[in-house]
């Protein structure tokens, strides 16, 4: 199942944004050993005092699995203000029809993995609520980072976004810049590959969502 919850909202669902971010830190501070804040046992940065829209997958006793956050690159975001090198020529992505998807993360014991032809549910979820999020706000792309591993397990399945230019060394990861284009196909190839047919959707919020960001 897919919670939406906007960063302002963050206080009504206390205990799914306690449970994001120390999922988000026992896997990028603990497993993947990112240099990332840690403060009361949360990974959390800047971005999230932003306000960003949190999109996170639920299992069915209503715990976190996985999560992302979604903010639009017409104000500050990790690509054009962290990690300006990735993109080629100092250029920025800038425009209401694209917004960056970051601190993607599912858990390690029920979807932490791509594995051959298929993608976990969590995984699976998180993609075609993203996907939905883009129509309903009228999106034509969504940006995002990602390092070398991540990239190869996506391409082996045939959904690895396009690369904005060649990948660079950040932290001693090689990382690289992604655009995905919001559409029926994306839809279809992460159905298709983790045979999920729904997901349980709140089209109320994304319709808050849209008026927030003024799509």
């Amino acid at each position: 199942m897919i919670r939406i919850i906007p960063g302002e909202w963050r206080g009504r669902y206390p205990r799914l944004i306690d449970e994001m971010h120390k999922l988000r830190r026992n896997v990028f501070h603990e497993r993947l050993k990112w240099q990332v804040t840690v403060i009361n046992r949360w990974e959390i940065d800047g971005y999230d005092a932003l306000d960003p829209l949190y999109v996170l997958a639920l299992d069915e006793t209503e715990r976190v699995v996985g999560g992302l956050r979604l903010l639009p690159t017409t104000g500050f975001n990790m690509l054009n203000d962290t990690f300006p090198q990735l993109l080629p020529d100092g250029a920025r992505i800038h425009s209401p029809l694209i917004w960056e998807s970051s601190r993607f993360t599912v858990r390690m014991t029920g979807d932490g993995r791509l594995d051959g032809p298929t993608i976990g549910r969590a995984t699976a979820e998180l993609g075609m609520a993203l996907n939905e999020i883009g129509k309903a706000a009228a999106l034509t792309h969504v940006v995002t980072v990602y390092d070398r591993a991540m990239h190869r397990m996506l391409a082996r399945v045939g959904c690895a976004g396009e690369p904005l230019g060649p990948p660079q060394m950040i932290g001693g990861v090689e990382t690289y810049a992604v655009l995905y284009e919001v559409g029926d196909e994306w839809d279809a190839r992460v159905r298709s590959l983790a045979g999920v047919n729904q997901i349980s959707f709140e089209p109320a919020i994304v319709e808050t969502m849209r008026t927030r960001f003024a799509i």
